[in-house]
């Protein structure tokens, strides 16, 4: 008897082992359920990375620094070092042209946002990709109207320390967003899901696209998964952002 609870106890430790590593590297986690269409992967910055996650996400987010000198889009978050991959290379080894994409732009500033905005627009056409599925993020709300007037989607990207603030720091800086927001042109705002409740709080009504960083392997991931599940069933949340699933080109 003691050898078959014996035998049944270590048949019950790898089949968690085993679901524990099934849920990890599933990109169909349960928390997603019903709200699928709402995830899209994070930081694919590399061709390795863009093959596996445009099968299995409904989107991918990268990150943009325009090259004034070469006139280019560098696929590339600083401060890592560039791997000379171009967003036009990128996009012609996309196959699927209904994917939607996240372009988080590192240096939108005066001095280039004229002429990125017609080099986007240039090489999203050229793909024959719809704009409209196409998310152009700036913390330089002042000029992303020229992303939008070429029928593209923005967002103004929302400091990450929110959540750190109170009283009346938080109070000022709020203010100071919405003076921005009520000043220039843009479709919704981005930011990390730990802002969740201010956001909620401040700017209900507002388009929201959010990115989760949470690991699947956390001791938090009960409670995580009920935080998850109030913010993917917002109506005004349209996406979040993920980890990738497996650990495919590490860009």
């Amino acid at each position: 008897m003691k050898e078959i609870k014996y035998k049944r106890i270590i048949k019950i430790f790898f089949l968690v082992i085993l679901f524990g590593i099934i849920y990890i590297l599933n990109p169909y986690k349960i928390e997603y359920y019903g709200y699928q269409n709402k995830i899209m992967a994070h930081r694919v910055n590399s061709l390795e990375k863009l093959k596996y996650t445009e099968k299995v996400y409904n989107g991918v987010e990268l990150d943009l620094v325009y090259d004034e000198t070469n006139k280019v889009f560098d696929i590339n978050h600083p401060p890592a070092p560039s791997i000379g991959l171009n967003l036009e290379t990128y996009l012609s080894y996309l196959s699927n042209k209904d994917i939607k994409l996240w372009l988080d732009f590192k240096n939108l500033s005066v001095d280039n946002a004229d002429e990125s905005a017609r080099l986007l627009n240039h090489l999203i056409n050229k793909s024959k990709l719809k704009k409209e599925n196409v998310l152009v993020e700036s913390s330089e709300i002042e000029f992303l109207y020229l992303f939008k007037e070429k029928g593209f989607e923005t967002s103004f990207y929302l400091p990450y320390f929110l959540y750190k603030q109170e009283g009346l720091i938080l109070t000022k800086t709020i203010d100071s967003l919405k003076q921005l927001k009520e000043k220039y042109v843009y479709d919704g705002i981005s930011a990390d899901v730990n802002n969740y409740e201010i956001l909620n709080t401040y700017f209900k009504n507002d388009r929201k696209f959010l990115w989760d960083m949470h690991s699947p392997y956390s001791r938090n991931q009960i409670q995580h998964y009920f935080d998850f599940r109030k913010y993917i069933s917002d109506p005004t949340v349209e996406i979040i952002l993920v980890k990738v699933a497996l650990p495919i080109g590490n860009r």
